[in-house]
């Protein structure tokens, strides 16, 4: 008989635990939630990698508030609205720090070149991002883009251009993106995108370079800045990197 009570009572024991236990999950979890909401909530924002726009600027452009919970934030529509409304921030990354900090890493973009469209200059970053509109002093340095003209620009936005044009759009990403990494950006000039299966540009004020098609972009222009010490300072002619394996020099 013991026993049998025994073995009873364990199994209202275990009938109570079976009760009890998702009911102590859901105390534990409204608190969690309770917590929180309560705790966690943004008293400092500090904003890097400003150069054009103040951290006011960037934190307004966000879209965030002090106030706000770090875990209800969504941080790729704060990045994506900073990107669009400000249009010299090449990418803007948005980073909680436990348990009240908010942190918005910014990197603005940098001329590389420019556009002529309809008889005013476009400044655009190495992607093809239209800067603004620019005066004629402020493009000393810049590549010119010859043959490709814009449709449209608008300051933060991607540069569009003509249905015909698409292949040269494509291919003057590809040179501009590789010129900047490779820091070539103060010895390339009067960039002819004319023929988008080879197009052209003028380096060192001494070398007309030729391209050929749209694939390696990276490596042909590591090929010409090996090539290129090779040659004596005084020479000038045209360098072909078109088939991607050699640098072909034509003196003259």
């Amino acid at each position: 008989m013991a026993t049998r009570d025994r073995y009873g009572a364990a199994r209202k024991k275990k009938k109570r635990s079976a009760l009890f236990a998702p009911l102590s999950f859901l105390l534990v979890l409204v608190a969690f939630v309770f917590g929180v909401g309560v705790f966690f909530r943004v008293q400092t924002i500090e904003v890097t990698g400003l150069e054009t726009y103040t951290a006011d600027e960037i934190i307004e452009a966000s879209g965030i508030d002090v106030g706000d919970n770090l875990f209800f934030i969504d941080r790729a529509s704060a990045s994506s609205r900073i990107y669009s409304r400000l249009s010299q921030v090449e990418d803007a990354n948005v980073e909680p720090v436990l348990p009240n900090k908010l942190i918005i890493r910014v990197r603005e973009s940098s001329a590389v070149a420019y556009v002529d469209w309809m008889g005013t200059y476009w400044v655009v970053t190495g992607n093809c991002k239209m800067l603004k509109s620019a005066t004629p002093d402020e493009l000393t340095g810049l590549i010119q883009v010859l043959n490709l003209s814009p449709e449209e620009p608008e300051a933060g936005k991607p540069m569009k251009v003509a249905e015909e044009d698409s292949l040269k759009l494509s291919y003057l990403q590809e040179l501009l993106g590789a010129v900047e990494e490779l820091n070539m950006v103060q010895d390339v000039n009067q960039l002819d995108m004319s023929n988008p299966a080879n197009p052209s540009f003028q380096y060192q004020g001494r070398f007309t370079v030729r391209m050929g098609s749209n694939d390696n972009t990276d490596y042909k222009l590591r090929m010409l800045l090996s090539g290129v010490p090779q040659l004596d300072a005084n020479e000038t002619g045209t360098i072909n990197l078109s088939d991607g394996v050699t640098v072909r020099f034509t003196p003259g």
